[in-house]
């Protein structure tokens, strides 16, 4: 029995890559002999492919998803020669969180390329810092996304609540945190494939290096040999972002990475046509738009997000008599699309809608000079209860009823506040959290907000 299930399997394999072959163009086919060639190389030879274990990450645009193709294609090509092929292990990233929609756009050109019952796949998803098996129905897990959910609120209460701010350089922070996670498993990969066009790799690593000398790291972190050591190095940093702000200093001092065997192959020059019209698309049921492929760097992060953070921003800095009712999507009235998009933006994070509208404000930093202004729009009600608010920021005596409103409101802890409301970071720290603000998603420089505007830093305790 087992021998005719290995036949079939055979002929069905056999089927998917002639698929495969008959959607491509003759210079993709081109360039896929080429891509086996330099597996093979990779890999040591042909008597060591079968051992060979091959890491793709797997974005929100149509770039990735012929990527996926082409090596899908040179491992079912490599299985018909030889009697073994190499390991592919697919990890799907979509910061801050994956939507129903782009699950099912993935599980979508995975079962046109009959990966899911293949074992020589592993296919994976990124939910906050774990990785877990790839399913299009996410788990409801709000402890993964724990680091996260402290990194993002910390982040805009103290420094920047800009949604580029928010959702720009500092999400990267949290995918080096992911991925290296991913690559302290028990079975690492040997090579991680890219066809991040070499512009936007060099402007990467530039970002990253600058983070890691703010931070104090030390390293050459050079791409082609030390992948691992450089996720290694910005996942310290993304757990300083989101730790305690006292113990900076200790996590910001530890950013020293070692060395690590993983190699980075980069193939964009051997697939210049993948944003080519092509049927490869109709086959793959490929729905992304050509808009998430001009910047690979943030093929990573759900499109949706931003838009979703801007709608939300501008609902709370509208005049108070124009301004609509804000409500939470399970309340009576708030069923409408929009609030429920803006829901889901938090959902993953457990944050939910009133908190990021306390985000938007950010009351609380600067001992507190917004805080009156967030109680006449949005909780006229505690304005009796000011007094007591600062005292319990200040650490002083108060009700525990003003204590728990602050927690439940803010989705921060009463020391976490405390420490937004002194201002109070070591001059490292401020560093790097303020060089996170100035770059978007693409790595882009932000204006510089009005001096009126910051947040944050006080000076040395």
């Amino acid at each position: 029995m087992t021998a005719i299930h290995d036949q079939a399997m055979h002929y069905i394999y056999q089927q998917v890559l002639e698929r495969l072959l008959g959607h491509m163009s003759q210079a993709q086919r081109a360039s896929l002999q080429l891509l086996i060639q330099r597996l093979l190389v990779a890999a040591g030879g042909p008597e060591y492919i079968g051992t060979f274990r091959v890491m793709v990450l797997q974005g929100n645009d149509r770039r990735s998803t012929r990527l996926l193709a082409m090596l899908r294609a040179a491992q079912l090509s490599i299985a018909l020669r030889a009697p073994v092929t190499f390991q592919l292990r697919v990890l799907v990233v979509s910061l801050p969180a994956v939507s129903s929609a782009t699950l099912e756009g993935h599980e979508r050109s995975f079962n046109a390329l009959f990966m899911q019952d293949d074992p020589r796949v592993q296919l994976q998803m990124i939910e906050g810092r774990e990785v877990v098996p790839f399913s299009s129905r996410p788990s409801v897990a709000p402890e993964r996304w724990l680091l996260a959910r402290d990194a993002m609120l910390m982040f805009g209460h103290l420094v920047d609540v800009r949604p580029e701010a928010l959702l720009g350089s500092r999400l990267h922070l949290e995918l080096a945190d992911a991925v290296g996670f991913a690559l302290r498993a028990q079975a690492p990969a040997d090579l991680l494939i890219t066809d991040m066009p070499v512009r936007q790799r060099r402007r990467y690593l530039v970002w990253a290096r600058r983070s890691l000398r703010l931070a104090g790291g030390r390293g050459q972190h050079v791409p082609h040999q030390c992948l691992a050591a450089l996720a290694h190095g910005l996942s310290r940093l993304h757990g300083a972002v989101g730790g305690p702000l006292g113990a900076y200093a200790q996590h910001l001092a530890s950013v020293a990475v070692e060395s690590a065997p993983l190699r980075v192959m980069a193939i964009d020059d051997l697939l210049p046509h993948l944003l080519e019209e092509q049927q490869l698309d109709l086959m793959l049921g490929n729905r992304f738009g050509c808009a998430e492929d001009a910047w690979p760097l943030a093929a990573f992060v759900d499109p949706l997000a931003l838009a979703q953070l801007h709608d939300l921003r501008a609902r709370c800095l509208e005049p108070q008599a124009s301004r609509p009712a804000l409500r939470l999507a399970d309340q009576a009235g708030g069923n409408n699309q929009r609030d429920v998009q803006q829901i889901q933006l938090g959902k993953a994070y457990g944050i939910n809608q009133a908190q990021l509208v306390c985000l938007m404000f950010g009351p609380f930093a600067r001992q507190g000079k917004n805080l009156e202004r967030f109680l006449q729009c949005r909780h006229a009600d505690m304005l009796v209860a000011l007094p007591y608010l600062h005292r319990a920021l200040q650490g002083k005596p108060c009700p525990d009823a003003v204590k728990d409103w602050l927690v439940n409101t803010s989705g921060l802890t009463l020391g976490q506040l405390r420490a937004i409301y002194e201002g109070r970071l070591p001059l490292s720290a401020w560093r790097v959290l303020s060089n996170l603000a100035r770059r978007d998603v693409h790595l882009r420089l932000l204006p510089r907000r009005p001096s009126g505007q910051r947040r944050g830093f006080t000076g040395r305790p």
